[in-house]
């Protein structure tokens, strides 16, 4: 039985990739991924046998590093970011249930969050909320909660998924700005 190693590569380029996600591509058998981030380190690793979906099959794409694990290879499966912060950790965990098998190793990734945090120079060193605004998966109503609260909380939200909502978070984080002022 092999392992599915769930790897966060950062936001794009080698110099900003932990060395634990270099070590782990370096040693893996075949690399899965969503096209552009298979892209992003196939130059890199030019040995490994690839495998990519395209967007919208996250599923199929965590299935198929369970399969490769099972038939006795190492899976890397590569995420943007960090892998458990909207990445395939969760998804790669979920599907493959209740079983031990194959083992699941988890490579945490630099953020996006973090990186556009270091270009703006550091707003992050409060606390601060980090959203998605995508509603493939949360219902808009409860991501519009979500931005509410952290408005309320007066945390600074690093926003992920910001097309095509950018009009939407701004008209509800003035709604809120205006009942604060009233």
């Amino acid at each position: 039985m092999g392992e599915v190693i769930v790897v966060g590569i950062g936001p794009g380029s080698y110099e900003d990739m932990t060395i634990r996600a270099d070590r782990a591509l370096q040693s893996c058998d075949a690399i899965v991924g969503y096209g552009v981030y298979v892209d992003l380190v196939k130059e890199r690793y030019p040995d490994k046998a690839f495998y990519e979906t395209p967007m919208t099959q996250e599923a199929k794409r965590c299935a198929l590093a369970l399969e490769l694990a099972r038939a006795g290879k190492t899976a890397a499966m590569v995420c943007s970011g960090d892998s458990g912060i909207y990445g395939m950790a969760a998804l790669v965990y979920e599907l493959r249930g209740e079983s031990r098998e194959p083992e699941i190793e988890v490579i945490p990734g630099l953020t996006a969050a973090c990186s556009a945090a270091a270009l703006l120079g550091a707003p992050l060193t409060h606390d601060f909320a980090v959203i998605s605004l995508s509603d493939r998966l949360t219902p808009w109503e409860t991501i519009e909660k979500r931005l509410t609260h952290a408005a309320k909380a007066d945390l600074t939200i690093a926003l992920y998924n910001p097309e095509p909502f950018a009009a939407r978070t701004f008209e509800a984080c003035v709604r809120y700005s205006a009942a604060l002022s009233a």
